[in-house]
Formats: C-alpha cells, structure tokens, sequence
C-alpha cells in the first residue's frame, strides 16, 4: 500500500483531533451546574464582582450571602477565598453574555445565573476539550499509533476528574490545562529553543500559579525544568538569556495575584483563606504552612486507593501510570522525574492538609492539576499492556460519566461517593442538570440525546481511521 502524503496524514491527523475535542466538549457543555455550592460560588461571586462592579468585593452577589460559603471577611467586607486566575479569564465572557441575555428580556437575577453557566462553557469547557484534542497530537511524539492515542484523549477527557470538574468552574481544570499547555512547550525546547515558545510557557506557568493552589507548586517543577532545558546549551549567559523570558512573564502573571492581595487586605503575602469568614476555616488555614502538615498515612490511603477520596479508587486506569513513570525514563529520564515528583509533591502536600478531604465535591480534586503530565507516564504502559489499559480504561470512563450525570457535588461525609453515585444512577437519581431535561427528558432517558451525538462522533472518527 502506498505511504500517505505527509500533507494530507497530517490533515488527517487535524481531523481526528478535532473530532475528539468536539466529542468531549458535547459533553462538558451537555452537562451543568444548577447552584447551592460554595466553592462555585464563591468563584461566580468573583466574576461577577469584576465584571459588573470593577471591584473584588463580593458583597452584593445576588446569588448567594457571601458570608455563607467560601469566602474572607476583611474590614466589614467579603472577598472570595479563590485565586484569581479563572476569574480573570472568564470575566470578559460574562460580561458579554450577560449583556446579551439581558438585551433579550432577561430580567437582572436571571442574566446573571445564565451567563455563568455559559461562561463555564467558554472559560472551562472548551479549554478542557482543546487540551484532549492536543494530547492526541503530541502524544505523536512517544511513537504511539493513533487508535491508541485517541484511547489515550478518551481516556484523560471521560475516565479521570477532568470530566465532571469541566462542567463546573472551580479552577483545578483551567489549571491542569495551563500545566499541560507549559509541559507541551517545554518539551518541544529540547530540539530548539524557541524564545517564543518560553514566553508562553512562561504566560501558562504564571497563570496555573494564581489559579489553583497546587498549580503553584507545578508552577515551580516546571520553572526547574525550564531552567534545566536552557542549561543545555552551554555557558551562563546563554542559559541566562534563553531562561529569562520565561520567567519574568511567569512572575509578572504571579504578580497579579499579589496586587490582589495588597489590594484588598493590605499585604501582598496575605491570601484569602487568611481571613475566611468562618472561624473553623479560618484556624484550619493559619496553622502550619497555609494549612498544610506533615504527610498522614490515613489520607494518603484514602488520597489514593481508598473509596473515601482514591484516586485510583475512581480511575483505576490511573494505575499504569506508575509502572509508566520507568518505562517514559528509559528514554525522557528528565520528563518522568518531572512528572513523578509533581505528582508525588501534590499527593503529600494533600495529605498533609488540614481540610484533605475537600469539602462537598467528588474525588481528590487538589490532584486534578497533575492528571495530564500523569497521562504521559501512563502512555507507554498503555502501549505495553494494551487489552489492560483499555479495560480499566472503560471501567474508569464508565465510573465518571456516572458521577458526572448524577453529580459530582457530592456531600463531603459520604465515605463512599462513587457507591454511593452508582447507586443513585441506577435509580434514575439525576442530580446534575443536563440538556436533556431542559427538553423535559427525565431521569437517564435525558442522557440518550448525548449518547446519540456521541455515536455519530465516534463513527466519524473511526471513518477516519478505516
């Protein structure tokens, strides 16, 4: 048979890609928020105090009292306890929907709750999708056919937490796609340095550190990892002169983040858990460093194979990653360290934190910002071990659609969530909002009109690889 032009394999190649983002994204969007969380909402609060007051004061947040939730109280008024990053980037796209909701005849209360569902589409969802159409493609680059990359796309964007935390903003999963984005340029370094390509690796680095609290210790593995790239083209001032865009972009991102501070409780140093509004919070997060403790062993148990908060416990195909951190060293010996020890730093750091169990949502979502470097550890074991990484693969995909339908705001006491999800699904207990019942589809059967978009998506991306 005659090799395909390289021109149209890598149309073919951009195909395939954009069907699988397509496909994940009906899903993310498929599925919504309905209200009552306070960690969401004290991200909503935030936009919405941006978008529609300049300010970062929540106090007049209609949806919910900021004193309820997850939010800080200084000099008589309400900050929300989040980063900043997420906010920042979904700010403009509320702002246009809401306008354009209320032009419609939306009264004021109900602009504001529509225009937050869309802006998780745009802020969390899309990017969630881009990220699993582009890990198809680099994944190119460990020699992997491409059935088995898109297993591999499938397998991150619906077996693991980047499902149900795409349909809800909380701003692990804009993070872990920040984190990803970097890791993704900086490995293309190793051929030839680009200071393009530093400078936004830097952008992404510098936004993962004021999005999400361990993205900022990802944040730090990659800045080592950059410099060590730099470092391979020798003498001082050439390491200097190549590492230096990446980081003061990256610290200039950060730097937002500390005006936040200053701005709003007088210290840039000073974040917002410091002053959250409720006192056992707030004893929680001034006691060791920000929270956090030495390493316990019941958290790591129940961090990582226990039904309470396992990771593996929810994504079993998660588990090849660990025979994958040495088969990615045999030939990417600095990568897997990297991946491993970012792993392994967020899964200690959690199990030394005071609130490890992460208050009313599904699985270890402190460790969501690591679970795409963890796909490239788990790809070579997937290459390996075919028929088992695709079992535990569909078992993983089957485990979080569950969640994802029935709800992944689950109540923090449950010590099992995902019994306890299986449990409810087979019942038709449907406690996410869907599509489908905005079309008075009740119970499961509002789930068919996505299963049928996504049929026809596979069969046109296995068109492609007849």
């Amino acid at each position: 048979m005659a090799k395909r032009d390289p021109e149209a394999n890598r149309a073919l190649e951009l195909r395939r890609a954009k069907l699988i983002g397509l496909a994940l994204f009906c899903c993310y969007a498929y599925f919504f928020y309905l209200g009552g969380n306070w960690n969401v909402e004290s991200r909503n609060a935030q936009i919405f105090a941006l978008a529609e007051r300049g300010t970062l004061v929540i106090d007049s947040y209609p949806l919910l009292p900021p004193g309820g939730g997850d939010a800080a109280r200084y000099q008589g008024h309400y900050y929300s306890d989040k980063l900043l990053g997420p906010s920042l980037v979904a700010v403009p796209f509320y702002w246009a929907a809401r306008h354009a909701l209320s032009a419609g005849g939306l009264d004021f209360r109900h602009s504001v709750y529509f225009a937050l569902r869309l802006t998780n589409v745009l802020t969390n969802a899309i990017p969630s999708a881009l990220l699993a159409a582009l890990l198809y493609l680099f994944l190119s680059e460990l020699g992997l056919d491409p059935r088995l990359r898109a297993w591999l796309a499938f397998t991150y964007g619906l077996g693991t937490l980047a499902f149900p935390y795409s349909t809800v903003l909380f701003g692990h999963q804009l993070a872990a796609v920040a984190i990803a984005f970097a890791f993704m340029l900086l490995w293309r370094q190793r051929g030839e340095w680009s200071n393009r390509r530093a400078i936004v690796a830097g952008a992404l680095t510098g936004f993962a550190a004021i999005s999400d609290a361990m993205g900022l210790f990802l944040a730090a593995f990659l800045g080592f990892y950059a410099l060590w790239l730099a470092a391979q083209h020798r003498g001082a001032s050439a390491t200097a002169r190549r590492i230096l865009p990446f980081a003061l972009i990256a610290l200039a991102i950060f730097a937002i983040q500390l005006a936040a501070n200053w701005s709003s409780f007088g210290n840039p140093l000073t974040f917002p858990h410091m002053y959250h509004a409720q006192a056992a919070f707030r004893a929680r997060h001034t006691s060791g460093f920000f929270g956090i403790h030495a390493p316990q062993l019941y958290p790591l148990y129940q961090l990582t194979v226990g039904p309470w908060r396992g990771l593996f416990y929810g994504s079993p195909v998660l588990l090849l990653a660990l025979p994958g951190f040495f088969l990615l060293g045999r030939k990417w010996r600095a990568e897997a360290l990297l991946i491993a020890a970012s792993w392994l730093c967020i899964l200690l750091l959690n199990s030394g934190y005071e609130n490890w169990t992460t208050g009313s949502a599904y699985g270890p979502r402190y460790q969501i910002v690591a679970l795409p470097l963890l796909l490239f550890a788990l790809a070579p074991a997937a290459q390996r071990w075919t028929l088992v990484f695709k079992t535990l693969a569909l078992i993983s995909i089957a485990f979080t659609t569950i969640v994802t339908a029935q709800t992944p705001l689950l109540p923090e006491d449950l010590r099992n969530p995902l019994a306890n999800a299986l449990a409810q699904f087979a019942q038709g207990g449907l406690l996410q909002g869907n599509v489908g019942m905005l079309f008075g589809l009740p119970g499961l059967s509002s789930l068919l009109p996505l299963a049928l978009i996504e049929a026809a998506i596979l069969y046109l991306l296995r068109r492609t690889s007849s």
